[in-house]
């Protein structure tokens, strides 16, 4: 398993992951923003502008990334990589789903703390990550991952959790595991 960028070599397999997706009702995916009516070719030059900083007008830049499995996709998540007001209150730095079939076996997890990786190269010291109310899965993997609950944020919908992963105090923790297994 690794997390990659979307290639041309990729089209079969997303295909495949948007239609698992679709045939589960799941039409608003968190993290994919290509358009139904884009060739493939014209997705993966999107994501790869935007990951550049050349987002389309009123976006923010933002890297999408994609947990394959040989030639199977898993999830995928989208990094931000700064907040707008609106960001800030409904969106947050990093959205992701994975695929019906392979949820509960550690996946968002990872790609989750892939992104909160790209956001500490980056610079960020925190990371804002969101989740509807009632996603109680997505909010485990929000506190695995560090995440702070701050608050709820009115919508038209569902209310929306704020969580706030502190990249500096994640760093640390890495750090101080990977010293305890390299003495082992």
């Amino acid at each position: 398993m690794r997390i990659v960028q979307l290639d041309l070599e990729h089209e079969a397999a997303l295909r495949d992951f948007l239609a698992e997706l679709a045939a589960h009702g799941e039409t608003d995916i968190h993290g994919f923003f290509g358009e139904p009516e884009w060739t493939h070719a014209e997705t993966v030059a999107a994501f790869t502008r935007w990951s550049c900083g050349d987002p389309p007008p009123g976006w923010v830049p933002s890297t999408t990334s994609f947990l394959v499995d040989g030639a199977r996709i898993l999830g995928v998540s989208n990094f931000r990589h700064w907040l707008t007001p609106h960001l800030l209150e409904h969106g947050g730095h990093v959205g992701y789903t994975v695929r019906p079939s392979e949820r509960g076996r550690g996946h968002a997890p990872r790609l989750l703390r892939d992104a909160a990786r790209r956001a500490r190269r980056m610079g960020l010291e925190r990371l804002l990550v969101a989740c509807d109310s009632g996603n109680l899965a997505s909010a485990r993997v929000i506190e695995k991952c560090g995440g702070m609950f701050e608050s709820e944020s009115p919508t038209d919908g569902e209310p929306i959790r704020r969580y706030w992963i502190d990249l500096r105090r994640a760093s640390a923790l890495a750090r101080s595991r990977m010293g305890k297994v390299r003495h082992r």
